[in-house]
């Protein structure tokens, strides 16, 4: 009636309708028909948000309610709502009461397709015809009646033409509701044939999804199969890099492991499974967390009580890498009793593996000598028959750029870029994380030998492919090598910023490594801004940091050392410059020898004792034999020649 009489009338009317709605009279000129879509993800967020108002939400919890409303605005709310009453947290197939009769009421009205769209929430958010039918026998015409009422409703969508089309549930929530509607017995019974069907005759589907095929194998009860499932699709996700995806599916199957009885080989089982998840940790929280750190000691007792060599050799070397992360260099008693157990053990992979663990502590306490003894011995094993087991390559890739660093460190600095030059032909081109420490790994090399701009792009680099995945270590320290690089460059602004955030995201993953050098090189971005009382501050700080970091401390009073000189404390300053250069020879690190000395002799120079300056830096550049075209040397001798006239 208001159809055909509303052209004269001054109304406006305003009718909505579900999606299967169709409209009983003749199109009018003077009414319009507007079909409504999906909220898009950026305005579900923004109605997230003011639903929420003053409480925050993580992304985390934001990105499952968008993805389980599917943009319906009346869900949107209610599930936001749903999730503040239980604290923020967000809880997967959980209906919130107030959508819960609605969604059922419209399950109901579907008649006998309520239980075509129950089979195939068992099946998942996505479902083929092919593997609806197999699992739920109906006649054809039967079958796509009910699929198309489904489409017609909107409760699916459809891609491509039966038999080959897929199937999308529009949001999940009407997932959720058909699936809870059916009783806990016949959800392990279908779930039970959707596993057997796709392990006999969807081979594909089982080797591209093996996490599908784990999820219905673990709701119906079949453990084993399950606990396989899972693990399979942990390696399917290393191996393609998603590794917080393939955390989450080593957990899983952990969390299944354990509900078998106990066993010498459930232990071994389940002790692999443990060892993988503290790998992805590394990778998705960092070396050090709390998170990593629980984990690792898991790890360790059950190595400790299965007695398998080469699971303790991981274990000790893994509790060993958390400790060093966290600061603690007395890590190196488990780095020596790791090494006890690899000769032992005997194979190329313990052995490079334990190496490593000893050329990184040595090199951080400053036993270069020591560290470049195990680099050497570590070479002999790099190319063995493990080398392209996961993780060696990224370890031997990792002990490449330690050698480098030493080598630098030790005045040999052809050698350094070398190793460097070894490094990268080593890297898995095909491995994010690998290509990560490898672009740190020069971009550090790049700044030590002062080679800013080229350490700029590097470093940019790096802290490009760290954020998009999501590598939070390397996020942090890649800020401050970039940092380090823009206030050498003249840009001591962003320098000051980009370190002040890199800092935190160390703290952030529990690392306290190098935080004494970072903070010294913080101080001197400050001092290329002109703030010399900040920087002085600042490089007390490093000071006071963790003193068993020796291969630091001569970077340090160095920097106070020119930071006093500034303020014209002349004796304080020549005090902690011959404290670096003594701390320097003691470690043989004649870079940073050399380094000191140049800004002692200039010291000397300025207070008339030009013959005791010359006489100290010949000593040391008489030294060197190779990379006199770096900046250091070329300094060094151009200083030489002006002492001398």
């Amino acid at each position: 009636m208001l159809v055909e009489q509303g052209a004269r009338s001054a109304l406006l009317l305003l009718f909505t309708a579900r999606p299967e709605f169709r409209a009983q009279w003749a199109p009018r000129a003077h009414y319009t028909q507007i079909t409504l879509g999906r909220l898009s993800a950026h305005n579900a967020h923004t109605m997230i948000g003011e639903v929420a108002a003053q409480k925050a939400l993580s992304e985390e919890t934001i990105a499952a309610v968008v993805e389980r409303t599917g943009g319906v605005p009346l869900f949107v709310e209610e599930l936001t709502r749903a999730v503040l009453e239980r604290g923020g947290e967000s809880a997967n197939h959980e209906i919130p009461a107030t959508l819960h009769d609605s969604l059922m009421a419209r399950l109901d009205r579907l008649g006998p397709a309520k239980d075509v769209v129950q089979v195939a929430a068992v099946i998942g958010r996505e479902f083929s015809h092919g593997l609806l039918r197999a699992v739920h026998p109906l006649a054809d015409a039967d079958l796509q009646s009910a699929l198309a009422k489904l489409a017609e409703a909107e409760l699916v969508y459809t891609r491509g033409i039966a038999p080959e089309a897929t199937y999308t549930f529009k949001h999940a929530l009407i997932q959720d509701a058909a699936y809870d509607a059916l009783l806990k017995a016949r959800r392990r019974e279908l779930h039970l044939k959707v596993a057997q069907t796709i392990n006999e005759n969807f081979a594909d589907l089982a080797d591209a999804h093996p996490e599908v095929l784990a999820r219905h194998w673990t709701e119906a009860g079949e453990t084993e199969a399950a606990i396989a499932a899972w693990s399979k699709a942990g390696e399917a996700a290393k191996a393609r890099s998603a590794f917080k995806e393939a955390q989450e599916n080593y957990q899983r199957a952990v969390s299944l492991i354990t509900l078998l009885p106990e066993s010498p080989e459930r232990d071994s089982r389940e002790l692999d499974l443990r060892q993988s998840i503290v790998l992805m940790l590394y990778y998705t929280s960092g070396y050090s967390t709390p998170e990593t750190i629980d984990a690792t000691e898991r790890a360790a007792a059950l190595a400790e009580k299965t007695g398998n060599l080469t699971q303790l050799v991981v274990s000790l070397g893994s509790r060993s890498g958390t400790a060093f992360f966290s600061g603690d260099l007395a890590a190196g008693r488990l780095n020596d009793q790791a090494l006890e157990v690899a000769i032992r053990e005997g194979s190329p992979f313990s052995r490079v593996f334990v190496h490593l663990g000893q050329l990184a502590t040595r090199y951080a306490c400053g036993d270069l000598v020591g560290a470049e003894q195990h680099f050497i011995a570590l070479l002999k094993f790099s190319d063995g028959p493990d080398s392209g087991r996961f993780p060696f390559s990224q370890t031997v890739v990792t002990a490449f750029a330690y050698g480098s660093w030493n080598a630098w460190l030790l005045g040999r600095a052809d050698v350094a870029r070398e190793r460097m030059a070894q490094m990268m032909a080593r890297v898995n081109r095909g491995s994010p994380f690998e290509l990560v420490l490898a672009t740190y790994s020069d971009a550090s090399l790049r700044l030590l030998m002062r080679e800013y701009d080229r350490s700029e792009v590097l470093a940019a680099r790096c802290l490009e492919l760290s954020e998009k995945h999501r590598f939070p270590v390397f996020i942090a320290n890649a800020r401050c090598l970039l940092g380090q690089a823009r206030a050498q460059l003249g840009r001591p602004s962003e320098g000051v910023a980009l370190l002040r955030q890199g800092l935190a995201g160390m703290l952030e993953v529990g690392q306290s490594l190098g935080v004494a050098f970072v903070t010294t090189v913080l101080a001197a971005a400050q001092e290329c801004g002109g703030d010399t009382d900040d920087a002085l501050e600042t490089v007390e700080q490093a000071v006071q940091g963790n003193s068993e970091e020796l291969l630091y401390r001569p970077d340090v009073l160095k920097l106070r050392a020119e930071l006093l000189l500034k303020r014209g404390q002349t004796e304080l300053a020549e005090a902690d410059f011959r404290v670096a250069i003594q701390l320097s020879q003691s470690m043989s690190a004649k870079a940073l020898e050399l380094r000191t000395t140049m800004s002692l002799a200039r010291l000397l120079r300025d207070t008339r004792r030009r013959d005791e300056a010359r006489a100290m830096l010949t000593d040391i550049y008489g030294w060197f034999t190779e990379g006199f075209d770096t900046a250091d040397l070329i300094d060094a001798k151009a200083l030489l020649e002006e002492l001398a006239r």
